[in-house]
This record gives structure tokens, sequence and C-alpha cells, in this order.
């Protein structure tokens, strides 16, 4: 079997890539290994207080679904360093979608890196 790229995404400047395991791979017996990551891609935007993040669930199960997720950020400042960081709120998302259908996540996400509004927590 052939290698398979990495899914082509369209995403504005402001996004980071922390990690991408997103492949142009639709769920199949001889693709699951490529959908076996607990997260296949994350980007952070810090000016927007906000991540999205793509799973593929249950892992490893070609009857699977793509979840993608908008995660809410939070700057939290150490004390003393004064380093900023940030807290992930997993438990109060913004914006939830899943799909079978690898196309439909694409396009998903490339809408979301131009329309999502800053986090105002």
């Amino acid at each position: 079997m052939d290698e398979i790229d990495l899914q082509p995404l369209r995403i504005t400047g402001s996004w980071n890539v922390e990690w991408n395991l997103f492949y142009e791979a639709d769920p199949t017996e001889e693709t699951m290994h490529y959908l076996d990551a607990s997260s296949l891609l994350h980007l952070t935007n810090y000016s927007l207080l906000r991540a999205i993040n793509l799973d593929f669930r249950p892992e490893n199960d070609v009857n699977g679904h793509f979840y993608l997720r908008v995660i809410n950020l939070t700057e939290v400042v150490n004390p003393k360093t004064k380093k900023i960081d940030y807290d992930a709120d997993w438990e109060n998302l913004y914006f939830e979608f899943t799909s079978k259908n690898r196309i439909e996540i694409v396009k998903e996400i490339e809408r979301l890196v131009r329309e999502i509004p800053p986090f105002k927590g």
C-alpha cells in the first residue's frame, strides 16, 4: 500500500499547529493505523484564546467517527517566573462536531480558523 499524505488544510497565519497526524485517510480496515492516535490534530490561537482538537473515536474502530472540538483557553501567569501559560477548559467547549466524513471535517476546520470569535472568559 502506498504511503498516504497529510491532509492539506488552509490554516490562517494566527493559528499554531501543535501537532498534525491528520492524513488523507478515510476509515477502512487498511487505513486504520492512520487514525489510531489519541489526537490527530491540535491547533492553538493564543490571541483568540482558542484551541481546535481533532480525534477519531473510538480509536482503531472502522465504524468510528471524527470528533472535532474547539476549546476555550485561559491565560495563567506563573507568580514566580511571570511566564504566561494557558489552561484548556475541556469541560465547557465552545463547539463540537462529529462526522464520519473526512471532507466534512476539513471544511469545518477551515471554516473555524477563519470565523471563530475570541474567547472572553
